[in-house]
């Protein structure tokens, strides 16, 4: 690292500092490190050939890919552009660049039309959500990518989505592209248009994903992947390099990938350790299991209730459910039962009253005192609870004799997703899955021994065929929804609920 790119950390360091979390996870203002910057320009170098190429970044901050630019492709008066909407960043680092042969422009670059085309546009664009994008400016930024490339984009789209999309404009025909965001988009509903865009409008070249575990940045829970493409239309053989692990330049796994796969497969996080084609008749979880999510109370702190809490408002049996807590308080995969109560260091219990306001104030003075205090707090003002009669009642739901918390981090576990065999009567809240036997394998579900079995074999899924469908964020974080638990591979319980012979000869059982 030069004496000039020292400096250029100390100074993005020092603004960085002046601003909240906050207003940096609203604004998406997260810093490539350098290295990886100075990585994804060797990569560039390498698939240009020369060092005579125009460059344009969209999101410049205090520039650290124009360091990284300079220390690879050299200072020789390339036209270099930059741009950055936040004056914070932007005045001090068109001081710190004074003198280089760039030009720096404060501005937003998605309300900017292109007055020269550049060979190369490499960014590491703002990752904001989708609720700190206003209305008017995702409408419109929705019909210009409409306009552009004939692709409708989610509302639930990140803001970095749109520069994707929407840069190609900016790129020489043959020019190319180099982006490092978020990998989510390879999973999540959102990223289909993004995946469209890929496949239909741009020539994807390659596709670098990192460990989970491996966070590039510090500061922003996101795990990353860096794409690439050229502003050509793809051949139809052209096939697209998937990596993983380790860097740009040097990964761990590397595997091509047709594109006529990549249109076929719904998750792209799949492709890069999937050896084998999925197979469309094999056994899934799906075939045998409902899988749900758990409750949704609208207030957790004013639904779940401890034994302290029953006894001070005297709330009758009737009106609670006997319910898991957290997994983090669960450390055995089996819940014992006490008359049907859960054997746990935490007892909790869901509170559930379907009976009118004039009914509880008179019969249950004491019950309406606690509803009172949900009042004050404006519990009932909440979006769940203000969509239900009377607010103060819940979901009827019957208990699962299997469930799974719905995330899991690998660096506290050895397995990221592990099935509790539940043997009491407790319901649970949504941060656990829940699997319910379909009614033609409800009866095995019923013989102890079977459903030993059965949680045996779930717990025996490898780790890396459950997180496969799941999604993968920074900080080696998955999370897993029910659509995609189904989607697990289950051989081992087709085996043992159906029998060798008879799930070939059926195939499936829907």
């Amino acid at each position: 690292m030069n004496e000039r790119e020292i400096r250029r950390k100390e100074m993005q360091d020092h603004l960085d500092a002046q601003k909240t979390q906050k207003d940096r996870n609203v604004m998406g203002q997260f810093s490539t490190p350098f290295p990886l910057a100075l990585d994804m320009m060797t990569y560039m170098r390498k698939l240009l050939g020369t060092d005579d190429v125009s460059f344009v970044e969209p999101s410049i901050g205090t520039g650290v890919f124009y360091s990284a630019f300079t220390e690879v492709f050299g200072n020789k008066g390339q036209q270099v552009l930059g741009f950055e909407i936040d004056p914070h960043y932007f005045n001090p680092t068109k001081d710190f660049w004074d003198g280089f042969p760039i030009e720096l422009r404060c501005s937003d670059f998605l309300a900017q039309k292109p007055d020269r085309l550049f060979d190369m546009l490499v960014a590491n664009p703002p990752y904001v959500r989708h609720h700190h994008i206003d209305n008017e400016t995702k409408v419109k930024l929705q019909n210009e990518i409409l306009r552009k490339t004939g692709i409708r984009i989610s509302g639930l789209a990140g803001l970095y989505c749109y520069f994707m999309m929407l840069s190609s404009a900016w790129l020489k025909e043959g020019g190319v592209s180099c982006w490092l965001v978020p990998s989510e988009f390879m999973d999540v509903n959102y990223g289909e248009a993004v995946k469209r865009y890929l496949l239909q409008n741009v020539e994807l070249l390659h596709i670098h994903r990192f460990n989970a575990d491996d966070l590039q940045f510090a500061d922003a829970l996101v795990s990353s992947c860096i794409v690439i493409f050229r502003n050509n239309r793809p051949a139809e053989k052209h096939k697209i390099q998937f990596t993983l692990g380790g860097n740009i330049t040097a990964p761990e796994i590397v595997k091509m990938v047709s594109i006529q796969q990549l249109k076929a497969d719904q998750k792209w996080t799949n492709l890069f350790t999937q050896e084998i084609q999925h197979d469309e008749h094999q056994a899934k979880l799906g075939d045998f299991f409902t899988v749900k999510r758990g409750i949704a109370t609208g207030d957790n702190d004013f639904f779940i209730l401890d034994k302290e809490t029953i006894e001070r408002y005297e709330i009758p049996q009737q009106f609670l459910r006997p319910i898991l807590p957290s997994p983090r308080h669960i450390k055995s995969d089996r819940i014992k039962s006490d008359n049907g109560m859960p054997v746990v260091q935490h007892q909790q219990f869901l509170f559930c009253c379907s009976l009118p306001e004039s009914v509880l104030k008179e019969k249950y003075p004491k019950v309406w005192e606690y509803v009172c205090l949900g009042y004050e707090r404006g519990v009932q003002k909440g979006y769940i609870c203000s969509r239900r009669t009377p607010w103060y009642s819940c979901e009827e739901r019957e208990p699962a004799a299997i469930v799974v918390p719905y995330m899991g981090r690998s660096e506290t576990s050895n397995r990221l997703f592990r099935f509790i065999l539940n043997t009491s009567k407790a319901i649970t809240t949504n941060v656990y899955l829940l699997l319910y036997p379909k009614p033609q394998y409800a009866h095995c579900i019923k013989d102890e021994n079977v459903l030993e079995e059965i949680w045996h074999e779930l717990n025996a899924i490898p780790t890396e065929t459950l997180s496969r469908n799941g999604r993968f964020y920074g900080g080696g974080l998955r999370k897993m929804e029910p659509k995609e638990l189904m989607q697990t591979p289950a051989k081992g319980i087709a085996d043992l609920l159906v029998g060798r012979r008879e799930y070939q000869q059926l195939s499936l059982f829907g």
